[in-house]
């Protein structure tokens, strides 16, 4: 693995031997197998974020009723740590992909974790009130929200969250494309680049999206606010579809 001076005017090239001895995935020459410290450290805070979601609002059950509560609160766990592995899994592939860490990556990497664990309440508390409205109440969302107006504020402050992670991701790719020359990125790495820095930026639309149907539907529908989500999957796939027309030969 290979360490970048804190100055990004000062970064080296790389050879292209190292280039050409990176493993090739998907087309994008992995810089960044080895892990570097600040990606071993990403790692360790999203493993102590999945446990703090696990323990976030149970206690263990001292009677069947309670074991039983526990249980039906296994759905909302899910999602949360699902919501958190997608966001960790996207760190990842951009370190592995070019194995940066110099004092941005440090800086844009610090700011995922610090918006990821502000929110590990929240995605845990959003994905039990989700279940409990699905099932009439049946699945407990743990956590009392009396009034429409105060889902609104949590599909708000849920959705700043959203778009903080989504723009960092920007930030991270379009920092790794502007290195292009000292990474040695091929013209199929760089559009993989652009690319997935466009998807991050569309995803960052929707979180907004979700924010503005938050504020300005009318109370009783306050709840579908949440749907706008929904859109990532459509666009994502489109985005892809889109760019793999025009993808330059690897």
């Amino acid at each position: 693995m290979y360490e970048i001076d804190v100055k990004p005017s000062a970064l080296e090239p790389l050879s292209q031997d190292f280039v050409n001895s990176c493993p090739l995935q998907g087309g994008f020459r992995m810089r960044g197998l080895e892990m570097t410290r600040i990606e071993v450290f990403v790692d360790a805070a999203f493993a102590f974020a999945v446990t703090m979601t696990m323990i976030s609002f149970d206690a263990i059950p001292s009677t069947f009723s309670e074991l039983v509560i526990a249980i039906k609160g296994i759905p909302a766990f899910i999602v949360a740590v699902i919501q958190l592995i997608w966001i960790w899994y996207a760190h990842n592939l951009w370190s592995k992909r070019f194995g940066l860490e110099d004092a941005k990556t440090v800086v844009l990497s610090t700011g995922l974790l610090i918006v990821m664990l502000i929110y590990i309440y929240p995605m845990r508390i959003m994905a039990g009130g989700m279940f409990s409205w699905f099932t009439g109440g049946y699945l407990p969302s743990g956590f009392d929200i009396s009034t429409l107006e105060q889902l609104s504020l949590m599909f708000v402050f849920l959705g700043i969250g959203f778009v903080a992670i989504c723009l960092l991701l920007v930030f991270m790719y379009r920092y790794a494309g502007s290195l292009k020359t000292e990474l040695l990125l091929s013209d199929a790495e760089f559009y993989e680049t652009k690319t997935v820095e466009y998807m991050w930026l569309g995803a960052a639309a929707i979180g907004l999206l979700s924010i503005v149907l938050a504020l300005l539907l009318p109370a009783d529908f306050v709840p579908f606010a949440g749907f706008a989500f929904a859109l990532l999957g459509f666009w994502f796939s489109l985005v892809r579809a889109r760019r793999r027309r025009t993808r330059p030969p690897a």
